[in-house]
């Protein structure tokens, strides 16, 4: 153990020593001065602001260190998004480069770079085989962009929508040229850092679109791959898009994994079962991430005895402690060291925050991405809470259902109480949870869809205004009753639906009326 240590200290000296200046110059004709360009350092799957310029003269320049003697990569992007496509110039330096960038547009991603650095070249190689191809993208992204400002600011949203669309469409088959161009050239190329970026960026196309094209060439490149490069993060990555693992859905028994904590121990869920678990996917280069962590302390604190908390970071090793220092998590802070390989694959994660929480008997209960402040503590409160009975009863010769069960366990923003069959009306009594001081909106061409597959509208409400933002209290929570169309007396079960139409809108799947 003490050779060990002293040679990582003696290679974190060698590393020091080999510390060296770089230099990233700009020469620009046509862009603005005052334009501010950022510099991101990228490690692993994170980037984090290295520098800022700003534009004078038409120039711009950075002078950086290497944190080593090893090739280090960036990013380059200008800060106002109304003039310059939300892109990054990939950028790659070693130990004293020296780029510079040329560009007569504000297509950044089709400017001109020059290096002596093998990736930055090849890199430089890709664009211009599709030099127009990224111009025109770029072009597009950006009226893409303002059409969804526009609509933000009080414009036509299902117009800009359309529009949005159809420029996707666009950008898409631009991609699509692009990729065809890159296929070609990295056959004939030796793999490198810029290589493997390439063919991550295609294995991502795999893995969310369903009809990418050129899977089998992605699969011919991925062979081309050693041993070494596929147990890369990026060789395992598109592995796992061109073989998708199995996704572990709500109900189904959690996935589970060697993990580990900061002083090296390994750890698996399992030593939680009796509790519930809160698995946190996070990194420190999303911000929703570090918001949520006042609020998951407060969680792993206010129900100590029930259930465990466990931030599970997607960074590599050095970028975790790093970011372990900056925030300090009290709770379980642990990482499987496959960034987004491991259980973030096995949980079908697509965004961070998310979240999965895993019943005591090792279920998975439900998984959501995203935050906002309040809502952590309302899913567990509504999840956690003891499961009511459900029960029948007749009044006045009235079926009562209270607590019905449905089809999936899900804690949903509206809960159906209890249901209500008379001669004129199917009533729903619901309770609404969801984050504080935010809206909810039911459309006023919801209804109930029966076991027969005979749709009942919506006839009116009480508590809650239909087809208006209705803003949650600071409670989070409120009650309401809707009236339907009165069910069929034999209706075993119906499902809740707002509608295809309504994007995102509820669904709520085989509510029972019968034991």
């Amino acid at each position: 153990m003490r050779k060990q240590v002293l040679a990582c200290l003696l290679l974190g000296a060698l590393g020091a020593q080999a510390q060296e200046k770089f230099v990233v110059e700009g020469q620009l004709k046509n862009i603005p001065d005052g334009t501010v360009f950022y510099l991101m350092k990228q490690e692993g799957n994170v980037g984090s602001m290295a520098a800022t310029d700003t534009l004078q003269n038409g120039t711009f320049r950075f002078e950086l260190t290497t944190a080593g003697n090893e090739l280090e990569g960036y990013g380059l992007m200008a800060r106002d998004d109304t003039k310059f496509p939300p892109m990054l110039l990939e950028l790659w330096v070693n130990p004293g480069s020296h780029l510079l960038i040329q560009g007569e547009n504000p297509y950044i991603y089709s400017w001109k770079v020059e290096s002596d650095v093998k990736e930055q070249q090849f890199q430089q190689q890709l664009i211009q085989a599709s030099h127009k191809e990224w111009e025109e993208f770029q072009r597009l992204t950006m009226q893409e962009f303002a059409l969804m400002r526009s609509a933000a600011q009080g414009g036509n949203k299902e117009q800009a929508r359309a529009q949005a669309d159809s420029l996707q469409q666009l950008t898409e088959k631009l991609s699509d040229q692009i990729a065809q161009h890159n296929i070609a050239i990295m056959k004939q190329s030796p793999i490198n850092a810029a290589w493997m970026g390439e063919l991550h960026r295609m294995g991502m196309s795999v893995k969310f679109r369903k009809d990418y094209p050129y899977k089998k060439e992605v699969q011919q490149l991925y062979n081309l791959l050693d041993d070494a490069q596929k147990e890369t993060s990026i060789g395992k990555s598109v592995y796992l898009a061109l073989n998708p693992p199995t996704v572990v859905k709500v109900g189904e028994e959690a996935a589970d994994a060697d993990m580990y904590d900061l002083k090296g121990k390994v750890h698996r869920l399992a030593e939680f079962r009796g509790k519930y678990i809160l698995l946190d996917f996070w990194s420190r280069g999303c911000g929703p991430c570090i918001m949520s962590q006042p609020e998951l302390k407060e969680i792993s604190e206010m129900y100590k005895d029930s259930l465990e908390v466990v931030s599970l970071s997607i960074e590599n090793r050095k970028g975790w402690e790093e970011a372990s220092k900056s925030h300090a998590i009290t709770w379980n802070n642990w990482n499987d060291l496959e960034e987004n390989n491991g259980l973030y694959a096995r949980y079908g994660v697509r965004g961070i925050p998310h979240f999965v929480l895993i019943s005591p008997e090792g279920k998975v209960v439900d998984s959501w991405s995203g935050y906002a402040k309040g809502w952590l503590k309302l899913k567990i409160k509504g999840s956690m809470a003891p499961k009511q009975p459900m029960r029948i009863e007749w009044k006045d010769g009235h079926k009562l259902v209270h607590h019905p069960r449905k089809k999936t366990e899900k804690m949903e923003v509206l809960t159906i109480c209890q249901v209500e069959l008379t001669d004129s009306a199917t009533v729903l009594r619901v309770h609404a949870r969801y984050i504080p001081n935010y809206w909810i909106r039911l459309d006023k061409a919801t209804f109930l869809m029966s076991d027969k597959g005979v749709n009942y509208p919506l006839l009116r409400s009480e508590g809650f205004a239909i087809g208006e933002q209705v803003f949650m209290p600071d409670s989070g929570e409120m009650d309401f009753t809707l009236y339907f169309a009165p069910l069929p007396k034999d209706t075993r079960w119906f499902d809740f639906s707002e509608g295809e139409h309504v994007e995102g809108g509820y669904y709520i799947e085989g509510i029972r009326l019968t034991e």
